[in-house]
């Protein structure tokens, strides 16, 4: 017998879910994150819906290193479990390495010479079973980094499958996108294996490809995985190194202990080590073998001349556990021979104080990579640059480990929502910078970028998903834009409750993947209110910050200032009133003044003295437009 639908029903049940979304924010909505929501994968309070799922996967792979060839080769087994509800009919796997194939689709300048032939799949099998991999298979094609797989068994709900890729690359010499073998022996590798792509509530398979202007998108897995490389090369790797004492010469190792212990600088592997060859042990191969649990992704470095410094920091004050922070560098490069203590405030300050999250792995290790300045951050790894600037320096190793928590700790897709990571990652160093380097304002240069960017024709919102914002203004949306809103919400809200509610995403959303609206519900569930208001202009409108002086009055023993919100998007309000005897006195409004749609505010003060002029703002609040900022009298 068939069931009957009712229509009537059905409306009633859309009304009711379009109530609750209304009752929680006039924000817009697209359609397949409210269908998220109608199946209770999500909840409009910012939380994990009671069907929230995700997948996930176990990794073992083993990889050699021909460092005169610039070669790996490698061979894979995963384990991936289908937690969903729904029976997978394919697999989608990632192929990054075909961004340096011919053909591939790209939004990243690449010389010819830097091309490749990517990911070469040597063989593959599913449950055991080889499948064709040729050119004319009927089971597994290729469209630029994706690799699908046709499954002649379909994978049911609650069920797992066992894949196997052997495969080759050439580990890219010409052009280093984000990785790379950049010369002496000197390589960083990530993008590295065939990687099992995401299926999530919102979207079902992550179909998108990697074309270089906006970066990835991983699940929660476990690692197990042995790099091989010849005699003299040292590996660094995400995950614990399980094998030190078959690798390490002893006083390398007794070095590395003791800088798990130590808040100074230890220099692990020093020049003389070098020149002495005297730091692994001397097999004609080695095999580095480590294992990182519930991590979105694996990267390694390897070099045959690098020196390494070393020195930790107390993660956890509740039982003292600590976490290494270390760089490996070129003998002489500026400013690293600091770097490890940068990096020991950064993971410190991240723990410790804002966001105040204990930082959950082992080690933190920086990579340089002697380019010009740049980085790339995976989790517990980054490759950096060497800025010659000191300031550029710590900017950029505690840009890239911020990373570790947006999106690593997270889970954020950064093809979409470049954000919600690259946004925290420009805000928190800021203090960081400011210790290290404080007549550096580093803030200041933060505000000045975003105020010259926004409101031109390409600046768009951040809520245009990140892959399709190409313009020239794109890293506006994704860095400083954001950046500068979390700023003005911190003023808004104030620095503890703006720790808890970021505390209560964090908590909500660790290990998970979270999306923008995920974001914005937990905030105003957090704080008790809808904070729409605020949301709205700084994430999903056009438009810049601009406020004015309209005019000024004074008599009577009081002054009072008319400011004008020429722009659209709100920020705090600092007047600063200056009097014919050069004294000064300031008086600030929060940004929610403007939550009601008011255009204009009065900020009087008494005083018994002349104002001789006033100034609305500061070189830390973003405006685009200062020429209007102050009213001589």
């Amino acid at each position: 017998m068939k069931r009957k639908i009712s229509f009537g029903g059905f409306v009633f049940f859309s009304f009711l879910l379009a109530a609750a979304l209304s009752a929680q924010t006039s924000l817009y909505v697209p359609f397949n994150i409210q269908k998220a929501y109608r199946n209770g994968t999500r909840s409009y309070n910012g939380a994990p819906g009671a069907k929230y799922w995700q997948n996930r996967a176990s990794y073992k792979i083993t990889a050699e290193i021909f460092p005169s060839t610039s070669l790996l080769d490698g061979e894979e087994t995963v384990k991936y479990f289908n937690n969903s509800p729904d029976t997978l009919k394919r697999i989608v796997v990632k192929l990054f390495q075909n961004i340096f194939k011919k053909g591939s689709p790209r939004a990243w300048p690449m010389r010819a010479d830097g091309m490749t032939d990517g990911d070469v799949i040597k063989a593959i099998t599913v449950n055991g079973k080889q499948i064709d991999v040729s050119e004319k298979s009927k089971s597994v094609f290729v469209s630029g980094t994706n690799l699908i797989i046709l499954l002649k068994n379909p994978l049911p709900p609650k069920s797992s499958i066992e894949l196997r890729f052997d495969w080759e690359f050439k580990i890219p010499d010409k052009v280093q996108l984000r990785m790379g073998n950049y010369g002496d022996g000197d390589m960083f590798i990530s993008y590295w294996y065939p990687h099992i792509a995401v299926y999530d509530d919102v979207n079902g398979w992550d179909m998108s490809n990697y074309e270089g202007n906006v970066e990835f998108y991983n699940d929660f897995a476990d690692y197990d995985y042995t790099v091989k490389v010849p005699d003299g090369f040292t590996v660094w790797g995400a995950g614990k190194l399980v094998n030190a004492k078959e690798v390490y010469q002893p006083q390398i190792l007794k070095r590395l202990n003791e800088a798990l212990k130590s808040d100074k600088t230890i220099r692990i592997i020093t020049a003389k080590d070098r020149e002495e060859n005297n730091v692994t042990k001397h097999n004609q191969i080695n095999s580095w073998h480590f294992v990182a649990k519930n991590v979105t992704d694996v990267s390694y470095a390897i070099s045959d001349s690098y020196l390494w410094d070393g020195a930790s920091v107390v993660v956890d004050p509740r039982t003292g556990r600590r976490a290494l922070t270390d760089v490996v560098y070129e003998k002489g490069t500026v400013n690293f021979d600091e770097g490890a203590q940068f990096a020991r405030g950064t993971i410190g300050y991240l723990s410790n104080e804002l966001p105040g999250f204990t930082y959950p792995y082992s080690h933190h290790t920086t990579f340089c990579n002697k380019g010009r300045g740049g980085g790339m951050e995976t989790p517990m790894m980054a490759d950096d640059g060497a800025p010659k600037n000191r300031s550029r320096t710590i900017g950029l190793i505690s840009h890239e480990i911020t990373h570790t928590y947006f999106p690593f700790i997270m889970g954020t897709n950064e093809e979409k929502y470049a954000w919600m990571d690259e946004g925290w990652a420009t805000f928190f160093p800021t203090e960081v910078i400011a210790k290290f380097a404080p007549d550096y304002d580093y803030w200041a240069s933060r505000v000045r970028a975003y105020e010259n960017a926004a409101g031109n024709e390409t600046e768009l919102p951040p809520i245009i998903p990140s892959y399709s914002n190409r313009g020239r203004f794109a890293r506006t949306a994704f860095y400083n834009r954001p950046a500068c809103a979390y700023r003005e919400l911190e003023e808004l809200l104030g620095r503890k409750l703006f720790k808890k509610a970021l505390l209560e995403y964090m908590k909500r959303w660790h290990g998970k993947h979270p999306i923008a609206w995920d974001f914005f519900f937990t905030i105003n569930d957090a704080v008790g209110k809808d904070l729409s208001w605020f949301w709205k202009p700084w994430f999903f409108e056009q438009g810049y910050p601009d406020l004015a002086v309209k005019d000024v009055s004074a008599g009577n023993g009081k002054v009072t200032a008319t400011i004008l919100k020429k722009g659209n998007i709100p920020t705090r309000v600092k007047v600063t009133f200056v009097f014919a005897d050069g004294s000064k006195r300031v008086k600030s409004l929060k940004a929610d003044v403007w939550a009601n749609g008011a255009s204009e505010v009065k900020v009087s003060l008494n005083a018994s003295k002349k104002v001789k002029k006033v100034v609305v703002g500061d070189k830390h609040i973003p405006d685009s437009v200062r020429s209007n900022n102050t009213f001589e009298l």
